[in-house]
C-alpha cells in the first residue's frame, strides 16, 4: 500500500483549518481540522480533532488526539492512542491502539494489538494475529470493552471482549469475555471467568481443550 511517489507538500494545522483534500506528503494537526472530501498522505500525525468527509488513505498514522472518518480508512500502519471513529471499513498492514476506536464496518490488519482504555466497537475484525488486552495504565478506572460481531485469524487473543462468533487455528479467550460461538482448528484456551457457549472444532486435528483460571 506504500506511496511509491513523493507527494511533495504539508499541510500543518494550528488553530482552525478546512481543505477540500487531495494529495500531501504530511499532514499534523495540533487545533481543528476538516476535510471536505477524500485526502491521502505519507505521514499523519493528529494531536487536535481532524475530521474527514470522504475517505482517508495514510502511509503511517499517528492518532493522539480524535479522527473521524466518514468512508474508509486505508493504509500501512495506524496508532491510537486517542480516538479513532471510522464509519466504513480500516484496511491496514498493523492497527495498534491504547485509546478507543469504533468502526462500522471491518478492521483487517495482518497484525491487531488492542489494549482498551474505553468502550470500543467493530463489526468485524480479520488478521493473522489478533490480541486484545485491557490496558494497565488507568486499570481502576472506566469501562473497557470491545464489541464486535465475528473475529477471525490464525492467532487470537481476546480479554474484555463480547462477541457472537470467534474463528482461529489458536484461540484463547481471557477473562471477562463474553462469546456465543468459538471455532477453532487447533488449540482453544478459555479462562474460568469467560461465558463461551459453543465450541466447535474444525480440522482433522483434536485436540482437549484447556479450560483455565
Amino acid at each position: 500500500m506504500k506511496t511509491k511517489r513523493s507527494l511533495g507538500n504539508h499541510w500543518t494545522i494550528h488553530g482552525t483549518a478546512q481543505s477540500a483534500g487531495g494529495t500531501f506528503e504530511k499532514v499534523t494537526v495540533h487545533g481543528e481540522g476538516k476535510v471536505t472530501g477524500d485526502i491521502q498522505c505519507a505521514h499523519l500525525k493528529v494531536m487536535g480533532t481532524f475530521q474527514v468527509d470522504g475517505a482517508l488513505f495514510a502511509n503511517s498514522a499517528k492518532v493522539m488526539g480524535t479522527v473521524e472518518v466518514a468512508k474508509d480508512w486505508r493504509g500501512d500502519h495506524v496508532h491510537v492512542l486517542g480516538e479513532m471513529k471510522v464509519r466504513g471499513d480500516c484496511n491496514v498492514e498493523k492497527f495498534k491502539c491504547q485509546g478507543s476506536f469504533n468502526i462500522g464496518g471491518l478492521l483487517n490488519a495482518g497484525a491487531i494489538e488492542l489494549s482498551l482504555y474505553g468502550d470500543s466497537s467493530v463489526l468485524e475484525i480479520g488478521g493473522e494475529t489478533i490480541r486484545v488486552k485491557p490496558s494497565h495504565r488507568w486499570r481502576a478506572k472506566g469501562a473497557r470493552q470491545l464489541t464486535v460481531d465475528t473475529v477471525e485469524g490464525d492467532h487470537i487473543v481476546l480479554y474484555d471482549t463480547v462477541a457472537r462468533v470467534v474463528r482461529g487455528n489458536d484461540v484463547e479467550i481471557g477473562s471477562d469475555c463474553d462469546v456465543k460461538v468459538v471455532e477453532y482448528r487447533d488449540n482453544l484456551r478459555i479462562s474460568n471467568s469467560a461465558s463461551v457457549g459453543v465450541q466447535t472444532q474444525t480440522g482433522l486435528m483434536q485436540k482437549d481443550v484447556d479450560v483455565r483460571d
